[in-house]
């Protein structure tokens, strides 16, 4: 690998062009960064005031960045909220393998990855926050929805959609199983911590074993359930 290959693989991940600035050019935050920056700002705002006491000034000022420059990269405050919502909780992607030669291991890895995100202490304070704003905001329960029915192109149902594809199976609703999927895993997990405030480490332990006993149980009976042979 070259000495800047890491620095690549990095900007291919999070969009940002690498390319050096000209000799004497004051340093520019790349977009993407001032993006991150914004949401990160949008968050900790809800978290610390609710949507309805949110503002584009409060992000602003968070993110020590011009209200001018939150308007240049989103149309609204709905906009902006809708965008830390789909970017953190929906939108949730890692790498994954498509020849499939070990299912149970590749969907547990899977998974594995998408719960070390998810299960973050930072991304379930989100979490907490937009359960509380639910019942208030008529703006959040909109973007839960609009999200949530959009939520049909992720990771998980991807795999699926391969593994049923390799195996000869006719499903009508992969999606319907992914989200089975990922309330016998993540969504339990996610559950217990909200309600109970688990500790970090215990979720860590409790993963593994848990996510290879679930996925065992789901391939073994996936193929019996609304998925015959295809011919």
């Amino acid at each position: 690998m070259s000495k800047n290959g890491h620095e690549v693989q990095l900007s291919a991940a999070t969009g940002c062009d690498s390319r050096r600035r000209g000799p004497g050019r004051p340093p520019e935050m790349e977009e993407c960064e001032r993006r991150e920056r914004i949401l990160d700002a949008a968050s900790t705002v809800l978290q610390e005031c609710g949507y309805h006491a949110a503002s584009m000034d409060k992000v602003a000022q968070h993110s020590a960045m011009s209200k001018r420059t939150l308007y240049q990269m989103f149309n609204s405050k709905q906009d902006l909220f809708h965008t830390l919502v789909s970017s953190r909780l929906f939108n949730v992607t890692v790498p994954f393998c498509h020849d499939i030669t070990d299912p149970a291991r590749e969907l547990t890895d899977l998974l594995l990855a998408l719960g070390e995100i998810i299960l973050r202490p930072d991304r379930m304070s989100l979490i907490r926050a937009l359960i509380t704003e639910s019942q208030e905001s008529a703006d959040i329960r909109q973007i839960l929805t609009s999200l949530r029915c959009g939520g049909r192109d992720n990771v998980l149902t991807s795999w699926l959609s391969c593994y049923v594809h390799r195996e000869g199976y006719v499903v009508e609703d992969v999606a319907m199983y992914g989200n089975m999927l990922f309330g016998m895993t993540i969504g339990d997990l996610m559950l217990q911590s909200l309600a109970c405030a688990s500790e970090a480490s215990w979720i860590e332990r409790m993963m593994r074993p848990r996510f290879e006993c679930a996925v065992r149980i789901f391939l073994a009976g996936f193929g019996q359930a609304e998925a015959t042979p295809g011919g």
